[in-house]
């Protein structure tokens, strides 16, 4: 009899769900993209970790790489030599000028000087292939392919750097450890070493940046590595950063774990709206089975036999629209690592990560199910009595169900867990997690609160169609707060992630505005800087006064050494404003375009004065160091300690094409200082700006003109591929985010209808019910929209201040019209939805009920 019970539950099962298609169709659908997004971005991370294990040799081209941004002292050569190494390789790296004598124009690039045998793991692609500048003897170049093909150049076309020119002999494409996207702002040149010195690149001021690579035996690899780390903290403490292969593995590893995670919260996020459509969904459906569980309780199925019908038909529909999104997301990760491969350091191949996808298929379906269940559980109350009255409902209270509040603590586990799994700290886990059920809670909390405020609110001076609309978001059985909640998800999480793309995006924008400078020259030395300002003068080229740079690091902060605040783990700092090199100027006045936030500038100091230099220090920085006024600040300048305090606070738009600073010394303190300058300067036409800089760069070889417009033309380009990116990955969220406003919609349909058969009983038109049923999708759906965008740009704020890192952008047009399309889609699928309700004959209303 048991056996028997168990076959025909999945009969009744079986059956009832061929009779249902349309409505277990739209849960399956509510599943299929966001496990598509889970499967394809954890196997596309899978695949990324595999590879980065297999090449990471290749990551680095050596078994370790020593840089320092000066070349290397005598007892730092001495330490390097103490590691055993089979072979040792050099690099220069320096941003300059490229001329090119054939076409008479300038590029800004990256030159590599090379010497030796590097990359020894790894691959130098060129075109032709097995192209090397480093042993040459002859003044040859390997040429990035994007330079070529701007400029049209060819094997065998001279280029000149600084006061050498060499010969293309070749393409280079890709380097090892670096994408292509590596080259997009200033393209790659490689020289051989043995020239660097005919450029006359080698004075102060050039951006020098001096590497060693060695490459170990095979046999003695262990010991190396032993000498070299009880060496490694002396090198540090001379400025020279030491890098192995499993350092390179964990920078790009922290690197790519960034943009993992970005994307894997996207994918999670479509889960989520999946799940909420789900419910949605399920509600729908299993709102026309109440009274089949009625007659089944009435012919002696238990309540437990009849739940297990529904159980079963939602579970393998989910198990469905899983494996479903689990193929699609196999299909998009085919062609995922050639959407990405301009960020990549290495060449990815697609394998299948069985385990990957087993994981994300296994968390969609336990995730989807336990959604589902939400609805399903209150059918257990349904009563025999409800075969025979219409009017019998289930009863109880969702909030007071001991099955429906373990499965909603176990929606909770599992989004918690799967957030820490994802995320790069716990904090970023807690506030993901944290500001997605506070978000669900306010969306409660405002749909309850226009309820109330809708009993209390007197309409009775209305004409008739908006007092039964706004009636009926209050009364018994109203889905008011259900459709705030789930329609107003939808626009927080979507519109979350817009602006945080926009935001990102933005940053990366520079101000063109007309008038504004559009070619930079830096790199002048102060013997040249008469010169530089003489050509400008002849061209007739406005630019704003040359500004002068010195370099220095910051060595103490009231009293702590830089090491102290890298090494302090419980310092609230950003690290890198610590330990990077700044790039100061001098001057007795604050510019027009710069805001002074607090504190008063001091124009003028001296260094005889016993007290410290008062400086005025850029907001970035004072955010990163935790800074105030007063605050002490002890500066290396270039061996010499100058002490400072923060007495004013400025605040730059870092997307002006000018020279910005993030501290400025005031005029009579560090004239005295080795220093070089930079000018900007607005050419009215392209044949000006050609002149100015090809001028320049002939009779100043080390000074570089870049070219702002193409600068701005390169960020866009670098930016509209994260973009492409990014929304590529977000249409994911954006179409799980419309089935779930549909399936929010669609479940309040049953309760219209109802409604419009007693409004028809009492006279009211089709014209009328129309009417009133607009009125409600149009309120609920901007009372929803203003909700969720609203919520958005309070995520936004703390996505962009705490995570990204970058200043909240607000497209104020593109807010104020998501409210209006959230408004006007619940609308229009709201009607739709409604076809044929306001239509329907009183009587034909009765015989359903009864």
């Amino acid at each position: 009899m048991k056996q028997a019970s168990k076959a025909w539950i999945f009969l009744m099962a079986w059956r009832d769900m061929r009779r249902a298609k349309r409505q277990l169709g739209l849960f399956a659908l509510a599943v299929v993209a966001g496990v598509a997004a889970l499967v394809a971005i954890n196997s596309f991370r899978a695949n990324l970790e595999s590879e980065m294990d297999r090449q990471s040799r290749s990551l680095l081209g050596a078994d370790v790489e020593y840089d320092a941004n000066v070349p290397f002292s005598e007892k730092a050569e001495a330490l390097i030599s103490m590691v055993p190494a089979e072979a040792i390789a050099r690099e220069i790296k320096f941003a300059t000028m490229a001329y090119f004598p054939t076409k008479d124009d300038t590029r800004i690039v990256r030159a590599h000087a090379m010497e030796g045998a590097f990359p020894w793991y790894g691959k130098l692609d060129t075109t032709p292939a097995g192209l090397r500048v480093a042993d040459s003897e002859e003044p040859v170049a390997l040429l990035e392919e994007s330079l070529m093909l701007q400029f049209d150049l060819k094997v065998g076309d001279p280029i000149k750097i600084g006061e050498q020119e060499f010969k293309i002999i070749g393409e280079v494409l890709r380097i090892p450890g670096e994408g292509s996207f590596t080259g997009s702002f200033a393209p790659r040149v490689l020289i051989p070493m043995s020239f660097f010195e005919a450029t006359g690149l080698s004075q102060y001021g050039s951006r020098l940046h001096y590497f060693a690579y060695q490459k170990f035996d095979e046999l003695m690899a262990e010991p190396s590595l032993e000498v070299l780390k009880g060496l490694k903290d002396e090198l540090e403490a001379m400025d020279v950063d030491v890098d192995t292969v499993a350092d390179q593995r964990r920078r790009v590893g922290r690197t790519l774990d960034g943009m993992n995670s970005f994307l894997s919260m996207v994918g999670f996020v479509a889960l989520l709206l999946g799940g909420v459509a789900i419910a949605g969904a399920v509600q729908v459906y299993l709102k026309a089975k109440t009274d089949s569980v009625a007659i089944l309780r009435c012919l002696g199925a238990s309540t437990r036999q009849a739940m297990l019908i529904y159980c079963i038909q939602i579970s393998l529909v989910g198990f469905i629209g899983c494996v479903s999104g689990a193929v699609l997301g196999v299909s998009i990760q085919s062609f995922l690592p050639e959407l990405m491969k301009s960020f990549l350091p290495l060449e990815l191949q697609v394998e299948l990560s069985w385990n990957s996808i087993f994981l994300s298929l296994l968390f969609g379906w336990l995730f989807t199910s336990l959604f589902a269940f939400l609805p399903l559980l209150p059918l257990r109350r349904v009563s025999p009595l409800r075969a025979i009255r219409a009017s019998v409902e289930a009863r109880g209270r969702a909030w007071r169900d001991l099955a429906f509040l373990l499965v909603l603590f176990a929606l909770l586990v599992l989004t918690a867990v799967f957030t820490v799994t994802q995320t790069q700290t716990l904090a970023q886990a807690a506030g993901f997690f944290g500001g997605i059920l506070a978000a669900m809670l306010l969306l409660a909390g405002i749909g309850w609160l226009l309820r109330f405020a809708l009993k209390r609110i007197s309409v009775a001076g209305l004409p008739y169609v908006w007092r039964q609309g706004l009636s009926n978001l209050h009364r018994p059985n109203n889905r008011t707060t259900m459709l705030v909640v789930t329609l107003g998800m939808g626009a927080f999480l979507i519109y979350t992630i817009y602006i945080s793309e926009q935001s990102m995006l933005r940053q990366g924008e520079l101000a063109d505005n007309e008038g504004q400078p559009n070619v930079i020259l830096f790199d002048i030395q102060p013997d040249q800087v008469e010169g530089v300002e003489k050509v400008i003068e002849e061209l007739q080229v406005d630019a704003i006064r040359p500004a002068p740079i010195v370099t220095m690091r910051l060595q103490s902060l009231n009293g702590r050494t830089a090491e102290e605040l890298i090494d302090d783990r419980n310092l609230d700092i950003e690290r890198w404003a610590a330990r990077r090199e700044y790039r100061s100027t001098y001057r007795d006045y604050i510019r027009d375009d710069e805001e002074l936030l607090s504190g008063e500038f001091t124009p003028t100091a001296s260094l005889d004065s016993d007290s410290p230099i008062p400086v005025s220090v850029e907001q970035r920085v004072v955010e990163a160091l935790k800074l105030k006024l007063g605050d002490r600040i002890v500066w290396d300048v270039q061996g010499l300690p100058i002490e400072t305090e923060v007495t004013s606070i400025r605040k730059v738009d870092w997307r002006e094409m000018k020279p910005n600073f993030f501290v400025v010394f005031p005029a009579g303190v560090l004239e005295a200082a080795p220093a070089f300058f930079v000018t900007a300067a607005h050419a009215s036409n392209k044949e000006t700006m050609v002149a100015l800089q090809s001028t320049v760069v002939k009779q100043y070889p080390n000074v570089s003109a870049v070219n702002l417009t193409m600068v701005l033309e390169s960020l866009r380009e670098i930016f509209d591929k994260i973009s492409f990116v990014i929304r590529f990955m977000a249409s994911f969220t954006i179409v799980t985010g419309l089935i779930a406003l549909m399936a929010s919609v669609i479940t309040s349909r049953y309760q219209r209808a109802r409604e419009s058969a007693l409004l028809r009983t009492i006279g009211a038109s089709a014209k009328q019910i129309r009417g009133i049923m607009g009125v409600e999708y149009a309120l609920v759906g901007i009372i929803a929209g203003i909700a969720g965008v609203g919520l958005s740009l309070a995520s936004g704020w703390a996505v962009t201040k705490y995570a990204l890192k970058v200043e909240l952008y607000i497209p104020w047009g593109a807010t104020l019209a998501t409210v209006g399309i959230v408004a006007v889609m619940t609308l229009v699928t709201g009607m739709l939805n409604s076809l044929g309700i306001a239509k329907q004959s009183p009587m034909e209303s009765i015989r359903s009920e009864g």
